[in-house]
């Protein structure tokens, strides 16, 4: 009887005994934002651009709160004249190391607090764009390549691994190219213009491999991607629709590369394509003679936006007259017509231009 009272009594004395256990604490989670990736850069004229995704996620794949802010670090490292950017390392360690000197000789050229991400912020994209005009007044340019990385920042203090390193090597783009000129022709707009009068550094003759040429509507304001790229002018703006407003520019490039590394923009030509272009006159006109009038007969107009034809009568020494208009089809017969009256035919096209007369 006191053997089975005393079982519980040391059971409960084993529990009591656990409770007070300590185990050894754990580090807490450590929630950084997932490194900027991938970083492309490019250069689009006097301006190297960066590009790379808006840090949206930690690094361990969840979702990313409190972003404070977004650094673009840049490191200028003297090269031989016109180098090729180096590949970024593919071994681990190779990679740390570079990473490490990075971090050591790089400057902060832009630091984005939350505030003002929105600005740069395309799609999903942001887009950060570093100026060359002090290299090129340095006189650095085709002597020196560019190396760029980034990081996130979350509630100030929590840094992200860096984005992979590129780098670039930045060129003298051509000046402004000279002269833009627009001619509208019926169905399309030719553009003529003269070659820059020198680089953006100052250096003449200007060096251009090809030109890029933009188009926009009037009421827009950017352009969108070029039109045409071309090694020199002219260029046909071909299947352009009647009645639009179009404004043009051409920008000069000095490498045949692709993205192209553009300089300025031409001075904007504004373009009307109104259709005040009539069709060509009506050829083949005949004149049948017929027992009780005169029938005419000519062949078809081959104008796309043809609308109809205008018949016209002269006798004697008077005046054209109009006998018919809006025929659809090439023939016309004019009962009781007098002896020795003369006709003219004509072509409309859907904007009211009207040909020349076809006499006879």
């Amino acid at each position: 009887m006191r053997a089975r009272r005393a079982a519980p009594l040391l059971l409960a004395a084993a529990l009591a005994a656990g409770c007070g256990r300590k185990i050894a604490p754990e580090a807490p989670l450590l929630v950084i934002p997932a490194r900027p990736e991938p970083l492309v850069v490019s250069q689009e004229g006097g301006d190297v651009v960066l590009r790379f995704p808006f840090p949206a996620k930690t690094a361990q794949g969840s979702p990313l709160t409190n972003l404070t802010r977004v650094t673009v670090y840049r490191e200028v490292v003297p090269a031989p004249k016109d180098p090729r950017a180096p590949e970024p390392p593919k071994e681990t360690a190779e990679r740390e190391r570079e990473e490490k000197l990075f971090r050591q000789r790089a400057e902060a050229i832009r630091d984005l607090p939350r505030e003002e991400l929105d600005a740069v912020t395309v799609g999903s994209e942001i887009v950060v764009r570093d100026p060359m005009t002090p290299l090129y007044l340095e006189k650095r340019l085709g002597r020196v390549y560019l190396r760029y990385g980034v990081t996130a920042t979350r509630d100030r203090k929590r840094v992200s691994g860096l984005s992979p390193l590129v780098a670039i090597v930045p060129r003298v783009p051509p000046a402004e190219p000279r002269g833009l000129a627009a001619t509208v022709e019926e169905g399309r707009v030719c553009l003529e213009w003269l070659p820059p009068a020198g680089m953006l550094d100052g250096a003449t003759p200007a060096t251009v491999a090809g030109y890029a040429v933009y188009r926009r509507d009037a009421d827009e304001e950017a352009y969108d991607e070029w039109i045409g790229v071309l090694p020199r002018p002219p260029y046909v703006d071909a299947g352009v629709a009647p009645g639009r407003k179009l404004v043009y520019t051409v920008r000069a490039a000095p490498t045949t590369d692709l993205p192209p590394v553009l300089g300025p923009a031409a001075d904007e030509v504004l373009v009307d394509t109104t259709d005040v272009f009539p069709p060509r006159a009506p050829d083949g006109l005949l004149v049948l003679a017929e027992e009780t009038g005169n029938r005419l007969v000519w062949n078809p107009s081959l104008a796309r936006d043809l609308a109809g034809y205008r018949v016209y009568a002269r006798d004697g020494a008077g005046e054209w007259r109009r006998l018919a208009d809006g025929l659809a089809d090439p023939a016309f017969y004019d009962a009781a017509a007098p002896r020795g009256r003369r006709y003219g035919v004509t072509a409309v096209d859907a904007a009211g231009n009207e040909s020349p007369r076809e006499e006879r």
